[in-house]
């Protein structure tokens, strides 16, 4: 069982907290989903077996509320200031 927190791009209303709730709670695997109104945040539990991070940031994008994009691995971590050259 995985448990997630994740971040959504923007904050959710009362219709988008309920939408998200009702797309991943469909979704075969998972146990648990908690999003909240004025939040941009989801916790969710899932079966890592049956379901994906990636069929999960799928369902989020198709319900309207993408995940916020992760920062990129490797490379420069840009605390020098350089452009990840």
């Amino acid at each position: 069982m995985i448990h997630q927190n994740l971040q959504l791009a923007a904050a959710l209303d009362a219709a988008g907290a309920a939408a998200v709730n009702r797309a991943l709670s469909a979704l075969a695997g998972v146990s648990q989903v908690g999003a909240a109104d004025g939040t941009n945040r989801v916790a969710i539990a899932f079966d890592d077996n049956t379901t994906s991070a990636q069929e999960i940031a799928a369902v989020l994008a198709r319900t309207g509320f993408p995940l916020r994009e992760a920062p990129k691995t490797g490379g420069c971590c840009g605390g020098c200031g350089g452009g990840g050259h």
